[in-house]
């Protein structure tokens, strides 16, 4: 999808609009997130969703570096209190957060109602293999013969114990 194109984020809304309890989880890159609040203030779709049932949550996924901390300030700044965020802390490939706690916009972001998760590290020898097959990961955890990752037994069963804590984690929001 071509973020700078509005059409392309209208079809989604619109989509969304027409059957409000259907969930639609929009998936984009970090570097997207200037183009998207653009869109976003220039469409005023944080006062239309409620006019037409829908209910936003930005999910804003953390790594430990200083670009997801200011991409978070951004946020903050552009929609901060005005809609439903969640905060992924994500451990996956690391778990030092310092950047992000001295910084203060954790803080900022629960006082204006942000929820906060921790998706956990993974074996970073079971991450690697999945990254380099750049694959998913419910083919992470399916048998070679199934078309899965070529992982080993026990591979396999650390992503699925990892999955199920991740799971836990996002059913815990009850979004």
């Amino acid at each position: 999808m071509v973020i700078d194109d509005y059409g392309n984020l209208d079809r989604v809304v619109e989509a969304a609009a027409a059957n409000p309890p259907q969930r639609i989880l929009v998936d984009l890159a970090a570097q997207t997130h200037h183009a998207l609040a653009r869109w976003m203030a220039d469409s005023g779709l944080i006062e239309l969703a409620p006019e037409v049932g829908l209910s936003l949550i930005y999910w804003h996924v953390m790594d430990a570096g200083r670009d997801s901390v200011d991409l978070l300030r951004s946020l903050l700044d552009a929609f901060g209190g005005r809609m439903q965020i969640v905060l992924v802390l994500n451990a996956l490939r690391g778990d030092r957060f310092e950047i992000l706690e001295t910084s203060g916009q954790r803080e900022r972001a629960e006082q204006s109602g942000a929820r906060v998760i921790t998706i956990g590290h993974l074996a970073d020898a079971t991450m690697q293999k999945i990254d380099a097959r750049d694959t998913s990961f419910w083919a992470a955890i399916q048998p070679a013969d199934a078309g899965g990752a070529s992982l080993g037994l026990l591979e396999r069963q650390r992503v699925k114990v990892w999955l199920g804590r991740v799971y836990e984690q996002i059913g815990g929001l009850d979004v």
